[in-house]
C-alpha cells in the first residue's frame, strides 16, 4: 500500500473550484486537439513511414497545456478517470475501508463514492451525516 493522500468529503469539496477550471481547460484543449490534428505525411507512403516533421506550434502549445493540466490534477492528489465526462475520483476511507469519492464536472459537490473495483457504474450516494459520526470519508467514519 502506498502513502497516498486520503481525502475527507470536505477536503475533496475544497479542491473542486481548482479542479473545475482544470477540467474545463482539459476538455476544451482535447476537443481542439481532436479537431485540429495535423495530417500525417509520409516519407515513404507504401511502407507508411511518416515524415519526421514537428507539429504546428499552436498544436504543440495545446499539447503542453494538456500536460500541465494533467500535472495539476496529479498535484491535487485526485485521480482523473475520464476527461470527456469530467470524471475524477478522490481516494478516501469510508466504513473502515478504502473507497473512491466520485465527482463529475457539473456536480456542485462530492455526493457519491464507489469501491475500488466497481468504478463509475457502482457509484452510490454518500451516507448522510448523523449527529454521532464525523464527516463521511473521514478516517473515523465507521458507522
Amino acid at each position: 500500500m502506498t502513502d497516498r493522500k486520503h481525502f475527507t468529503v470536505q477536503e475533496a469539496n475544497h479542491a473542486l473550484p481548482a479542479l473545475r477550471k482544470v477540467m474545463a481547460l482539459l476538455q476544451d484543449r482535447m476537443k481542439w486537439l481532436a479537431s485540429n490534428k495535423p495530417a500525417i505525411t509520409y516519407l515513404i507512403r507504401e511502407f507508411r513511414i511518416p515524415q519526421d516533421t514537428p507539429v504546428p506550434a499552436n498544436y504543440f502549445r495545446a499539447l503542453v497545456q494538456v500536460k500541465e493540466a494533467l500535472g495539476e490534477v496529479e498535484t491535487l492528489g485526485c485521480q482523473l478517470k475520464d476527461i470527456q465526462m469530467g470524471l475524477v475520483d478522490f481516494p478516501s476511507r469510508l466504513f473502515g475501508k478504502e473507497v473512491l469519492l466520485c465527482w463529475r464536472l457539473g456536480e456542485e459537490n462530492i455526493g457519491f463514492y464507489h469501491d475500488l473495483e466497481s468504478g463509475y457504474a457502482g457509484r452510490q450516494p454518500l451516507p448522510e451525516r448523523d449527529g454521532e459520526g464525523g464527516d463521511p470519508g473521514s478516517e473515523d467514519s465507521e458507522h
